[in-house]
């Protein structure tokens, strides 16, 4: 697995472990995948040189990889599609059968958001592979958010809101995904679906801030960025810190663009997986 130090991946690498299934990591730094039940393989999906040890016997392969927020002056580009075409030819060549790509909701050649745009490209690109690939496309994962609005919380007792904060999000818990993931993987009749998965929950951000304050039993405190700065933040930064403008784009998007999912095609095609909301996790 490629991607399996973060917020999807680690909770993929133990749903696949817990199932049985032998699990290999494909990391940067072989620290941050310590307690991982999974063998450990230091590479990157940039270096095409260093693809050939992951792949060593491995059948099936999972990219949940993504370098939008990265420090890579190439960005998603970077990651998310020159990293996946590394990984679609090394594991070709490898002789490898499966490929489940981690792509996100609404990915589409004509999205107002470069990620989503680029994420397309990866699907596309990883569909046309001699793999059998399945696509997931997940909403916002709730526990990065949490986790955001956690480390604001404890630093300065409130919470600074990029925008209004008034755009109704659908939010996924990654365990939810992860559940998705390990499915995927011994299911070839997935071969070929795309599928978006989210959670029951649709919430602004001043919603999801007021639950979090509550459960940390902080007063009500929420601020704004008014959303001209953002913006302007997101195309005078891209020269020079092109990670910063990067998240003032996908900043913007969360507040101005339709982030609920018209269609949970991940649950029509997949009955019974887990459906967790967000009052199970902040509890």
């Amino acid at each position: 697995m490629a991607g399996g130090t973060g917020t999807l991946g680690t909770r993929a690498v133990r749903a696949l472990s817990a199932s049985g299934v032998p699990v290999r990591v494909l990391t940067r730094s072989a620290d941050r995948a310590g307690g991982l039940p999974a063998e450990i393989v230091v590479g990157d999906v940039r270096d095409p040189a260093t693809l050939a040890q992951a792949m060593r016997g491995v059948t099936t392969v999972v990219s949940a990889v993504q370098g939008f927020a990265g420090t890579d002056p190439g960005g998603a580009t970077a990651v998310d599609l020159r990293g996946n075409e590394n990984l679609l030819s090394a594991a070709v060549a490898a002789g490898a059968e499966r490929f489940v790509l981690i792509s996100a909701a609404g990915a589409a050649p004509d999205s107002s958001l470069d990620l989503r745009r680029i994420k397309h490209q990866a699907e596309t690109t990883a569909l046309r592979s001699e793999l059998k690939t399945t696509i997931i496309r997940p909403t916002v994962y709730l526990e990065t958010w949490l986790g955001i609005l956690t480390e604001m919380i404890e630093a300065k007792r409130a919470v600074t809101i990029f925008g209004r904060g008034d755009n109704p999000i659908n939010f996924v818990s990654a365990d939810d995904v992860a559940a998705l993931v390990e499915h995927a993987t011994r299911s070839p009749e997935l071969a070929g679906a795309t599928l978006e998965i989210g959670g029951p929950d649709n919430l602004t951000l001043n919603e999801l801030a007021r639950a979090v304050l509550a459960r940390h039993g902080v007063p009500e405190k929420v601020s704004h960025v008014p959303l001209l700065v953002v913006r302007a933040v997101a195309t005078l930064a891209r020269p020079v810190k092109p990670s910063i403008a990067a998240l003032a784009r996908f900043g913007v998007a969360m507040d101005s663009t339709d982030m609920t999912l018209a269609a949970d095609t991940a649950r029509a095609q997949v009955p019974g997986l887990p459906l967790t909301s967000v009052a199970d996790v902040i509890a």
